[in-house]
């Protein structure tokens, strides 16, 4: 269950596994960002209550994590909570901070993971007019300004571009305040061409876009 009673150190994890939205190694924890997160103390029952998912791709190997859909609503949870016990003055500190940034994304609209969402890589070389032509398609396919549009259809009316280029485009669309990407949120209808259409922001796949919002 989701509902487990957290130690200090679990709330933590959490949150810095919220704040790096991305598979992060237990190693980085603990040398980084200072959390040692034990075994069967700590890391066992997250992993139990469906908080995080572990991997370690060998016994002894190095072990890895990240949050998982019910892990995100429960870090998110964390933003509004009273300064748990024995956290002394940085944890009242850290959440007075959170109260703020969870009132700011609940005022936005927006997911932790929009909030969270990675920087663009640098390394992608997204050739300027990309948003451009995603900006035309989108006016071509919509009946309307602000209608919602299947990536997939975007991503055909393009043509002969590649996924990467389109995928650091469509990033960079996200930060434009024109410009929605959310996740179809009944993802049973999706086809596989849909699916594979998605692109991920923010540890979450986004498969329609909306312009002019």
């Amino acid at each position: 269950m989701s509902d487990i009673e957290l130690t200090l150190v679990q709330r933590c994890a959490l949150l810095v596994l919220m704040a790096e939205a991305r598979e992060v190694p237990n190693s980085y924890l603990e040398n980084e960002r200072k959390i040692v997160l034990k075994k069967k103390e700590h890391r066992d029952p997250l992993q139990a209550a469906g908080l995080i998912a572990v991997r370690q791709e060998r016994r002894g190997g190095p072990v890895s994590m990240e949050l998982t859909e019910r892990g995100w609503s429960r870090a998110k949870a964390e933003l509004g909570q009273p300064v748990p016990p024995r956290a002394g003055s940085a944890g009242a500190a850290l959440y007075a901070v959170l109260d703020k940034v969870g009132q700011f994304i609940d005022r936005s609209k927006i997911s932790p993971g929009e909030f969270f969402a990675p920087p663009i890589d640098d390394e992608i070389d997204v050739e300027p007019d990309v948003e451009a032509r995603i900006r035309k398609a989108y006016g071509e396919l919509a009946p309307r300004t602000g209608a919602w549009i299947m990536l997939d259809k975007i991503r055909r009316a393009l043509g002969p571009i590649s996924r990467e280029e389109v995928d650091g485009a469509l990033i960079s669309l996200h930060r434009a305040p024109d410009v929605r990407l959310v996740p179809e949120s009944n993802q049973k209808v999706l086809t596989d061409s849909e699916r594979a259409a998605a692109v991920s922001i923010g540890n979450q796949d986004k498969h329609l876009i909306a312009i002019g919002v």
